[in-house]
């Protein structure tokens, strides 16, 4: 009998044992596929997914972040990391030049033998501003604190932040331009996780009144800390020479981008400000919710843009337009496919993010995805006037459209309420893309994308867009249309994919 129960449990062990190595066989087949699938994929199309998941794992970081800071901190404190935050945003254009968005790139093809040297003379010539702006901000800071509105020791963090956070971003956009994903992916998330982390630990354990400023020290501390270490790396790589031509290089080129960067923020943030100044803080509330919709399609195209900057400058070097034809059409499709499912399960999404009291912001979604989609078409256009250097006529399009944007607002809002503001976004947009593609015809390059193709898209997605938000009520129809849009998805699966791998 003993012998018998001992066999028993003996082929019981078996059983178990042979289910486990069938399990890890099957896991270790699909982990072998996927790497297969993977490295099958194009050095750009890699790039862009492992950015895609760095830049969602920071966003869902920052999402989680929030209700968490929330709990712990008074709504004054809070308020106050707001406006750090936003002042950080416009002052870094200012005080460093941003020159890791425009010059950068053009700086790698021209001076392609010469990178390290180039990237340590602008780092300098970035710090240099920096240093002005400092100078400036300290003989003035008894007129300006009250326009900043915080404390002199946060503004003391934020320009540490701008004197060594611009080596990060151009060693950032070296790898970028060489597509070396690892690197970007693995920094991303450790920052993040750092970032996070130690600001919750350090908030926790501060007083009362100094968890605003705790907060932002421990945030920056980790970013001030990753660009030191790679602030040191670049002076130490280009052996401390700095090359003044580069200067000049980089000062024709980006002066006129600022304020086309400044023109950018307000284009996106006018909308807001305005709906709380000509309606109420309730119907700003309302239209951010559904805004969100959009900052998470910009996720996606600003990472898909990072490494496609890098190869389209790459293939206008070598002449290669018909490659760069068909890989626009492809990443325009991509996005007008995912602005139409954003729109579709627009009353989902709003379900999701707030409770029923915001639920008149899903008529926001269909305009502002819409205005996504024309960002991913101006930005096609804007990227050969950046390769060609025609800055000034970026920052002359862009200055036009926000200025317009200011004016339509003023207008549609308090006669529409804050769905109009989506509508007026929308339309500086396409105006944006119009104004682009001009400046690329006159420039002799509109045979580079198939601007018929484009329009022909562009025509269909506000169509469509449009027709899907007077169907919101219509269940069952929108629904049939998410069914039908599946069933394409599904059939043309292997089409998609092989899209995506390129």
């Amino acid at each position: 009998m003993i012998f018998g129960c001992c066999f028993l449990y003996y082929r019981y062990f078996l059983s178990i044992a042979s289910l486990q190595n069938e399990e890890n066989l099957r896991m270790m087949n699909y982990l072998v596929k996927y790497k297969k699938k993977w490295n099958a994929m194009s050095p750009v199309a890699k790039s862009s997914m492992a950015m895609i998941f760095a830049k969602f794992f920071q966003k869902g970081l920052s999402m989680i972040s929030g209700p968490v800071f929330t709990r712990i901190m008074s709504s004054s404190e809070y308020g106050i990391i707001s406006t750090f935050t936003s002042w950080q945003s416009v002052l870094y254009i200012i005080a460093t030049l941003n020159m890791a968005s425009g010059v950068f790139n053009n700086g790698m093809i021209d001076f392609k033998k010469d990178r390290e040297s180039f990237t340590y003379s602008i780092m300098c010539l970035a710090n240099l501003c920096t240093f002005l702006c400092m100078g400036v901000y300290f003989l003035f800071y008894r007129w300006l604190n009250p326009l900043f509105d915080m404390p002199v020791s946060l503004m003391a963090v934020m320009l540490l932040y701008f004197i060594f956070t611009p080596a990060y971003n151009y060693w950032m956009g070296k790898q970028r331009f060489e597509y070396r994903y690892k690197g970007i992916t693995a920094v991303t998330i450790v920052t993040s996780l750092l970032s996070f982390v130690l600001s919750v630990v350090c908030v926790l354990m501060a007083s009362d009144q100094y968890k605003a400023v705790t907060k932002v020290m421990a945030a920056e501390s980790v970013s001030i800390g990753i660009g030191v270490f790679f602030f040191i790396s670049i002076i130490i790589k280009a052996k401390g020479k700095i090359k003044f031509a580069y200067w000049k290089y980089a000062l024709e080129f980006n002066l006129p981008l600022i304020p086309h960067y400044l023109s950018m923020y307000v284009l996106s943030s006018s909308d807001r400000i305005m709906i709380s100044k000509l309606i109420n803080t309730s119907a700003t509330a309302v239209y951010n919710v559904a805004y969100t919709v959009a900052g998470i399609m910009l996720i996606f195209w600003n990472a898909v843009d990072a490494s496609y900057a890098p190869w389209i400058y790459q293939q206008m070097e070598r002449e290669n337009y018909q490659s760069i034809k068909v890989r626009g059409n492809q990443v325009l499709l991509f996005f007008s496919g995912l602005t139409i499912l954003c729109t579709l399960f627009a009353p989902e999404i709003i379900c999701i993010l707030a409770p029923e009291s915001y639920h008149s912001g899903i008529y926001v979604i269909p305009s502002v995805a819409a205005g996504v989609f024309f960002t991913a078409c101006y930005s096609l256009y804007m990227r050969l006037e950046l390769y060609l250097k025609k800055t000034k006529t970026v920052m002359a399009a862009t200055c036009s459209v926000a200025v317009l944007n200011l004016v339509l607002n003023y207008i549609f809002i308090p006669e529409f309420g804050f769905v109009a503001a989506g509508y007026t976004t929308l339309v500086c947009y396409g105006l944006l893309a119009f104004f682009h593609y001009c400046c690329v015809r006159h420039l002799g390059f509109s045979h580079v994308y198939d601007n018929k193709r484009i329009l022909g898209l562009s025509c269909f997605v506000v169509l469509i867009t449009v027709i899907i938000s007077e169907i919101y009520s219509y269940m069952m129809i929108r629904y049939s249309l998410i069914a039908v849009l599946g069933l394409i998805m599904v059939i043309k699966r292997k089409e998609i994919v092989k899209m995506l791998k390129k």
